[in-house]
């Protein structure tokens, strides 16, 4: 099966199709299908002021994979919605990667810095196969 999105102004949904013999044939030389990963990744505790230090280096280390389509979404997963005037209660991160194997995801966190300064909390990592059913432009 394939998937066949359709757009209506900002918002793409995603239907499965019948795949057709012209793309069974074009998949046929395709390389290895990228399949979507979300993945949730807690922090340890404790490490708010440290996450905020290397949060500059992070942010600029992304920029090549978000370019290259391999990061999809990312950001903060919070405690709570933030009150007027306080800052966000952070507690851990959400991702949406584009990859071929749960193993070349693996591979993008421990290159992170969140990961190599102890920001991240490993032993909570949460990498599961995902499809977006659809998608809304902020």
């Amino acid at each position: 099966m394939f998937t066949r999105a359709l757009r209506t102004s900002n918002l793409i949904i995603h239907s499965l199709g019948v795949p057709t013999l012209a793309h069974r044939m074009s998949s046929t030389v395709a390389t290895k299908q990228k399949h979507e990963w979300i993945v949730i990744l807690p922090d340890n505790v404790g490490v708010l002021s440290k996450r905020m230090e290397v949060r500059p280096d992070h942010l600029e280390a992304l920029t090549r994979s978000v370019e290259s389509g391999f990061w999809k979404l990312g950001g903060a997963m919070l405690e709570e919605i933030p009150g007027e005037g306080e800052g966000p209660k952070i507690r851990g991160s959400v991702m949406l990667a584009l990859a071929n194997s749960r193993e070349e995801v693996l591979k993008a966190l421990q290159d992170d810095i969140y990961y190599k300064s102890g920001v991240w909390d490993w032993d909570q990592l949460q990498i599961h196969p995902f499809r977006s059913a659809f998608r809304q432009a902020l």
